[in-house]
């Protein structure tokens, strides 16, 4: 507010209108208008001092709300990538080293278990190697000529002279355990044969894991892990710490938008106070510089005849009308009523 927008205008001099003093009480009025618009000026120009405060104010609130609102929001944009993908990084990590630590013991475990088939597999290969050449041997014996008699005592092979009656009588006389005697020597000729294949395909095919195995190199996850680990971490240190920056940075700001607020608010109540006090001053600057007293009208003033019963009865009314204006503004009870003033 300046002072054309109050609408005083700029005094002279004490006398308003260069009009010099004539009488006692002139001069005293004229002295008081004097002091009222030296105050005036100062409280102009004191007017215009916390109108540039209150706008200085305003610039650097605006200026600090904004920056506290942009503080804010990458706070919040930091702090938030922390607690979605930080925390989830971090126990993620927890987790693949979990379970690399258990494939890797389950894949001890299981070159453990695939050497111990190869070891059993070759084992049983030898053996069944060794039961295969007592097989061959069994064979030969039961062809070599010397045993043809007990073959064909057992019934294993045929005489020449022998027919259908004589092969009944034959097996008629053999005693129980023998009946499948020629049906065992052929197992026992064929069969080592038929195992000795089994084993080597067992033995090949375990052999042949323990090299896919070996070549998977599944610690290569640990390395794998660790590298993982400590790379999520880094960054999750990194978020960490601009979090804690951002929440300085977001408490200084916070701090200087509070302050702004204060000083703003300070600021405008102070603008009011001295445009309250400026237009108090010109109106009773005004009011001094052009006075009409309509409070004594008839006291014999200019010429009028006086009336000494009656001359302060209408400043009486007024003061009057003043207390009754004030007790209903600052309190509950109703004014008290002036029935004189009728």
């Amino acid at each position: 507010m300046s002072i054309e927008s109050s609408g005083s205008r700029e005094p002279q001099n004490g006398n308003c209108n260069d009009a010099e003093a004539e009488t006692a009480t002139q001069k005293t009025i004229h002295l008081l208008k004097e002091d009222y618009c030296k105050r005036l000026k100062g409280k102009v120009a004191e007017l215009g001092e916390s109108e540039l405060t209150y706008d200085g104010a305003v610039m650097i609130y605006q200026k600090r709300k904004c920056a506290f609102v942009k503080t804010e929001k990458n706070y919040l944009l930091v702090r938030n990538l922390e607690l979605k993908i930080g925390v989830e990084l971090i126990t993620a990590s927890d987790e693949i080293k979990k379970n690399v630590t258990a494939d890797i013991a389950q894949n001890d475990a299981l070159v453990l278990a695939l050497k111990a088939v190869v070891k059993t597999a070759k084992e049983a290969k030898a053996k069944f190697g060794e039961l295969r050449e007592a097989a061959g041997k069994l064979d030969g014996c039961r062809k070599d000529s010397c045993s043809a008699v007990q073959m064909k005592i057992l019934g294993c092979s045929e005489g020449d002279d022998c027919n259908d009656q004589t092969k009944q009588e034959d097996s008629a006389r053999r005693p129980d355990p023998c009946r499948n005697v020629c049906q065992i020597l052929d197992d026992l000729i064929t069969i080592p044969d038929g195992l000795s294949q089994d084993i080597d395909i067992i033995f090949n095919s375990a052999a042949e894991i323990v090299g896919i195995q070996s070549f998977s190199n599944i610690k290569s996850l640990e390395k794998f892990q660790q590298d993982f680990a400590a790379n999520a971490k880094a960054f999750d240190d990194l978020i960490l710490a601009q979090t804690t920056n951002g929440g300085l940075s977001l408490k200084k700001a916070q701090e200087d938008f509070v302050l702004s607020t204060k000083t703003v608010t300070q600021s405008g109540y102070a603008l009011y106070n001295k445009r309250n006090e400026v237009g108090t001053l010109d109106e009773t600057k005004d009011y001094l510089c052009d006075h009409e007293c309509k409070c004594i009208a008839g006291c014999g003033c200019d010429g009028e005849k006086g009336d000494d019963d009656n001359r302060l009865k209408k400043c009486k009314c007024d003061i009057c009308d003043i207390c009754k204006e004030v007790t209903e503004v600052y309190s509950c009870e109703n004014p008290s009523d002036n029935s004189s003033c009728d």
